[in-house]
């Protein structure tokens, strides 16, 4: 069922107002579908940890919800970096990160583009020699509107190419499928 042209206009003015990480620590795979939910009142307006105190304000006065100090968690978006000693270049942080903000190959050596990092931490979980860990986004690079824009479009764009990718592939199963097929009824 669709929202209202009301209720469009709100999920895209909470969506803009989060942080564009990406992170689940919401519950949501992203931060539209965590937008919709808060608009749809299945979900409350403190689960955005990255976005702390500065998004549930913003939320707050868009909703119109009363914001309780207590329900909110500030942490903000951290930088994770990859140990070369320890790097054994399998690529699952490169598939888990949600903005291609890893660099590398199958069997080489791997490293986080900090410009383009945006702190989720999913690629954290994914290493098998726990070769990634978290530090403090330093002073001199911090998560700003601009990068929030920028990792959104990274998030949406490597999302299209996965679901292209995946309807190639169904459709070469599907190819090779009507061959067999076709191949045993004519023999």
């Amino acid at each position: 069922m669709r929202g209202t042209k009301e209720e469009v206009i709100v999920i895209e003015q909470i969506d803009n107002c989060l942080p564009q990480i990406h992170c689940q620590k919401c519950g949501f795979v992203s931060c539209l579908p965590y937008a919709k939910a808060i608009v749809k009142k299945k979900t409350n307006i403190y689960k955005c940890e990255p976005g702390g105190s500065n998004v549930v304000q913003k939320l707050g006065d868009i909703t119109g919800e009363q914001i309780i100090r207590a329900n909110i968690k500030d942490t903000p978006p951290e930088l994770v970096y990859i140990n070369p000693e320890a790097c054994i270049g399998c690529t699952l942080c490169i598939q888990k990160c949600p903005v291609d903000a890893i660099a590398g190959a199958e069997g080489f050596l791997h490293t986080v583009i900090v410009d383009e990092c945006n702190g989720c931490g999913i690629c954290v979980s994914s290493c098998p020699v726990d070769c990634i860990t978290e530090k403090k986004r330093t002073k001199d690079n911090p998560w700003t509107d601009a990068k929030a824009n920028i990792s959104k479009t990274r998030f949406y764009e490597k999302r299209a190419r996965k679901k292209k990718l995946r309807l190639e592939a169904d459709e070469e199963r599907l190819n090779t499928l009507k061959q067999l097929l076709f191949r045993e009824e004519k023999g």
